[in-house]
């Protein structure tokens, strides 16, 4: 049996990227914890045999509320992953109901930093990862980029004060529960298309121009006392980026770049999401293999970028969008596709975002790497090629792989 407990560096010693748990069903506590026996054991057998394995865990706000309503639960829960020799730093916070079987499109950002809701889950899950944590190591919690854009919340207001509220009582949440547990635990929000926090620009005006004004004029006031220096010290330490790959290069930003972007700007990129997006020049041949691409669960915003460089977004890939983009035009779009895919010659893929220098910057800076690619069930057949721990094996072999020849 292995004592995470013990273990302080665990998650330091392991050297094995996790994936993210939430590309298996699963809404309730049961569900999760067969996934794991299932599902992470096999991956477990092949990539990491003789050392803890790390989970990039998913918790439903339905999971969430079994663990944290009877304490017992968490205790059996943590004391079955000691039995598997698996531990966890890394919590999926973003869809906070169901997320397979059924259209989620929208609906996966909602409930928003606005309702009280999102906020309730998200200091579920921090007090369900402080108790789960190695002694001494580090955690974080990805979200949803503060909201969906809406024609509503698009403009500075008071729906947009409120989404800097909440974020600030999660980090002071965060602080006082680092004093209590000694367990440091980052909230990550995850940029993505058409949400608030989109891309490098939107994140580094939201810091600058209302969480870090607004946050600080709030926490020298009546929120604590506090001085300007401290209130923003405790603002970078405890809200955070998670820097997914694909999301970034659909908005044609190279994630090295926002890497280095965020660094530069004292924002902490607290999680990395290793995935790639497909991509490819608009054709009648590209459009027929996109075809089979469109699907009625997910949302995949979708980018065209012309050769003169004219830029034009979609809301999500389906029929009339193919009929309607411009032959010639570079077209990318938010669906996650296996790492190892690296296309079928139609259609390409935004691996190669993931160079040497990138991975090198993130190994070097230790941040916390994660597979996500959640779109399995939907993926087109021949894509899958096996079921979904050959997948998840494949993709967690070929990112080792990178990060070894990066070395």
């Amino acid at each position: 049996m292995y004592s995470v407990s013990e273990q302080p560096t665990v998650t330091l010693r392991t050297h094995c990227v996790p994936y993210c748990l939430n590309i298996h069903r699963g809404e309730s506590l049961s569900e999760v914890c067969e996934n794991i026996r299932v599902h992470a054991r096999r991956v477990k057998a092949e990539v990491s045999p003789r050392t803890i394995y790390p989970l990039g865990m998913r918790l439903s706000a339905c999971a969430a509320d079994e663990l944290t309503r009877n304490p017992s639960s968490l205790e059996r829960f943590s004391a079955m992953l000691e039995e598997e020799g698996m531990c966890v730093s890394l919590l999926n916070g973003f869809p906070y109901g169901a997320f397979h079987g059924t259209p989620v499109k929208q609906e996966v950002y909602r409930p928003d930093w606005s309702a009280p809701e999102r906020y309730r889950y998200t200091a579920r899950l921090c007090r369900i990862l402080a108790a789960l944590l190695p002694v001494g190591a580090r955690g974080n919690v990805s979200t949803v980029p503060l909201a969906y854009r809406t024609a509503a919340n698009r403009d500075p207001g008071e729906l947009r004060t409120a989404y800097v509220h909440a974020v600030v009582l999660a980090a002071l949440d965060l602080e006082r529960l680092e004093q209590e547990t000694g367990r440091e635990i980052t909230l990550a929000l995850e940029p993505e298309p058409d949400c608030l926090l989109e891309d490098t620009a939107d994140v580094l005006s939201w810091y600058e121009n209302e969480l870090l004004p607004e946050g600080i004029r709030w926490l020298t006031g009546s929120h604590g006392k506090r001085t300007a220096e401290e209130a923003d010290a405790l603002l970078r330490r405890y809200v955070g980026i998670c820097l997914d790959t694909c999301h970034f290069a659909v908005a044609f930003e190279r994630p090295v770049d926002a890497l280095r972007t965020f660094a530069a700007a004292g924002i902490r990129v607290a999680r990395i999401q290793v995935s790639s997006a497909l991509r490819t020049v608009v054709t009648d041949e590209t459009r027929t293999a996109l075809c089979a691409f469109l699907d009625p669960v997910y949302l995949h915003q979708t980018k065209t970028r012309t050769p003169s460089g004219r830029r034009h977004a979609f809301p999500d890939l389906t029929d009339a969008v193919l009929k309607e983009v411009t032959d010639g035009a570079e077209l990318r779009t938010h669906f996650h596709v296996p790492l190892f895919y690296a296309g079928d010659g139609a259609l390409a893929t935004t691996r190669d975002e993931l160079t040497p220098e990138f991975l090198t910057l993130a190994c070097g800076e230790g941040i916390p790497l994660e597979i996500e690619t959640y779109t399995f069930d939907v993926l087109p057949e021949a894509l899958r090629g096996g079921d979904v721990v050959d997948v998840i094996v494949k993709e967690t072999k070929w990112i080792q792989g990178r990060i070894e020849s990066a070395k």
